[in-house]
């Protein structure tokens, strides 16, 4: 039976694999999150999730998946042909594996090799985030170590974004980063009262070591993102589709959320 990309079951799909995880982490880090979960702010006083998206009571009805956008990254970040930037890896990387017993290949960084999420996430936000609007939250998942270790990115793309949300990074080896970084994401919004949020998945392919034991890495680099908010006039809806494929061993991260958005942009073939 064909499933629309706003449909519960759809979103279960990509949420089911969370369920197996100890109900105490999802009750602490993501659903509670409420109106009077209170945060650190400078001047010592509390501030709490409320106060820092719009109140609930101004999210407009029809809530939901607005639009779309994937692309892929064949080529290496600017940042990789960077000598300075390569040798600061370099010493970042070696220092970092040490303790381990682990080495980098021949003791040498491949040059212009690697991927910047901010460099990636920068692009998707261009094609997805429409002139004019502005986005309340963004939240940031991804699993391989990107180009720029060293980077808060979601910081970055915090002031990067239309809007200067609240931006948030999830992080994991295993394939449901989105489906964690996805009910953060609802949880703020009903917390909160988003009028647009920004999920944002990604993935690279460059690992320029030896991790010490088996660990999926993606065999290309590319991104979704996936802006919700309320529906705008001519908005057009999206097209049904059937229910996700089996999970993409190639792509641990971004499986079956490449598959969503090529739904919301009619297949079109990604850049």
């Amino acid at each position: 039976m064909p499933l629309s990309p706003t449909d519960p079951a759809l979103r279960d799909q990509l949420v089911d694999p969370l369920r197996a995880l100890p109900p105490k982490v999802l009750d602490r880090e993501v659903t509670g999150a409420s109106a009077d979960t209170a945060l650190s702010a400078p001047a010592g006083r509390p501030v709490t999730v409320r106060a820092l998206l719009p109140p609930a009571d101004t999210q407009p009805g029809g809530w939901g998946l607005r639009r779309a956008a994937r692309l892929t990254f064949p080529a290496p970040a600017a940042l990789a042909a960077d000598p300075v930037h390569a040798e600061r890896l370099h010493r970042y990387l070696t220092d970092l594996l040490a303790p381990y017993g682990l080495a980098l290949p021949d003791g040498e960084l491949p040059e212009d090799q690697g991927q910047s999420y901010a460099e990636m996430a920068e692009a998707l936000i261009r094609d997805v985030v429409p002139a004019g609007e502005q986005v309340d939250l963004l939240v940031l998942a991804h699993a391989v170590p990107d180009l720029t270790p060293g980077r808060a990115t979601a910081c970055w793309l915090g002031h990067l974004c239309p809007g200067r949300p609240l931006a948030i990074a999830v992080t994991d080896e295993t394939a449901p980063t989105g489906t964690a970084a996805l009910r953060l994401l609802e949880a703020y919004a009903r917390s909160g009262g988003l009028r647009r949020a920004l999920l944002l998945v990604l993935e690279q392919h460059w690992l320029p070591y030896d991790p010490g034991r088996p660990a999926p890495v993606p065999a290309t680099s590319r991104g979704v993102a996936l802006l919700y908010g309320d529906l705008q006039p001519g908005d057009p809806l999206p097209p049904p589709i059937r229910p996700l494929p089996p999970p993409d061993p190639a792509h641990p991260a971004t499986s079956g959320w490449w598959e969503l958005a090529a739904a919301l942009t009619d297949g079109e073939a990604p850049r």
